[in-house]
């Protein structure tokens, strides 16, 4: 069995490439590196997307050769935009980089044609992918449109409505809060869920609410509540299932936006701002289908939420289904061609 080394330095890059990893894992030996601590005991959880977890080698010529010889790599697959310069110069395994996105840069356009083969979000990352002059360049879609068929954690959300925040980054809360406020007035029993994308910054969020009742999730306790932080990992995906309408931050903030399509993938209506640069494709889709809503302050939200729990604004429940296996045929294929 061929052994593929996979690199995802991060949760959120684990998380999008895990459909993708129970794919190839049936006919590839699969070691996976990380790069971050937090990513390392998130991923300990899941070791059925792999058969050895290691951390990323430190980036010198001689670690990662080692490294490479060590597992005997028949090929590498990177995530996104990890572009450590002796991981790629060094190794000489046939390189893949997956869910490819281009910003630019002298940087990006030399190392870029150190790979074997490219797949990117859209058409317009291939595009400035092959105006580099790289070697293949296949533009197969988003990888966040892939969602695993799973048992959604059931949780009791109770007699009220929900509002949920998710990934959301310093100033996105101070405007949610605010919007809630008005929200509240007008909906008696909506309760506010914020998970925040870092969740050290979760107990710094419940010091700055005033005039609600606040709690952290580990805290809770079941207490009554009307402002609730999701201080744990993982929970954020199913939570979404429980929510009256959310939110997907990064995006009033310019950060470039998170996976718009969680929600979405529960039949919710998705509201974001204008940042949405990293997830233009997803944003795009879900304004086509009728799903997303775009908000750009406080006021937006009120409206926006308002009309959606009032039954006055309308949205389209979403079948990411189909678009979901085309983008799975298309990136295991290449995969497997250039293998």
């Amino acid at each position: 069995m061929k052994t593929i080394w996979f690199h995802t330095a991060s949760v959120g890059e684990f998380n999008t490439a895990k459909p993708l990893l129970k794919k190839l894992i049936k006919d590839y030996r699969i070691v996976l590196t990380y790069f971050s601590p937090r990513a390392k005991d998130y991923i300990k959880r899941y070791p059925e997307y792999y058969h050895s977890l290691e951390r990323l080698p430190l980036d010198t010529p001689f670690t990662v050769r080692s490294f490479e010889k060590k597992i005997q790599a028949h090929a590498i697959l990177i995530m996104e935009r990890e572009f450590w310069p002796s991981f790629i110069l060094f190794t000489k395994a046939k390189k893949v980089l997956l869910n490819a996105y281009a910003k630019g840069g002298i940087y990006e356009r030399f190392i870029s044609r150190k790979f074997d083969l490219i797949i990117t979000k859209s058409d317009r990352d291939r595009e400035r992918y092959e105006s580099y002059g790289c070697k293949k360049v296949v533009s197969c879609g988003n990888l966040k449109f892939l969602f695993e068929e799973r048992q959604i954690k059931e949780m009791k959300k109770g007699d009220f409505k929900l509002f949920v925040a998710g990934s959301t980054h310093n100033g996105e809360e101070k405007i949610l809060i605010e919007a809630f406020g008005e929200l509240k007035k007008r909906h008696p029993d909506l309760r506010l869920l914020i998970a925040p994308r870092h969740i050290s910054r979760s107990q710094e969020i419940a010091n700055k609410v005033k005039g609600f009742r606040c709690f952290l999730r580990s805290r809770q306790e079941g207490k009554e509540w009307d402002i609730l932080i999701l201080d744990t990992l993982g929970e954020l995906f199913d939570v979404y299932a429980l929510a009256d309408a959310a939110f997907v931050g990064g995006t009033l903030v310019p950060v470039g936006g998170h996976n718009l399509l969680e929600p979405a993938y529960h039949g919710k209506p998705v509201l974001f701002g204008p940042f949405t640069q990293k997830v233009r494709d997803m944003a795009e889709y879900l304004l086509q289908k009728g799903a997303g809503f775009v908000v750009s302050r406080a006021e937006d939200i009120i409206r926006v939420a308002d009309g959606i729990l009032s039954g006055r604004i309308s949205y389209n429940r979403v079948d990411i289904s189909q678009e979901s296996e085309r983008i799975m045929s298309c990136y295991y294929s290449n995969i497997r061609d250039m293998l």
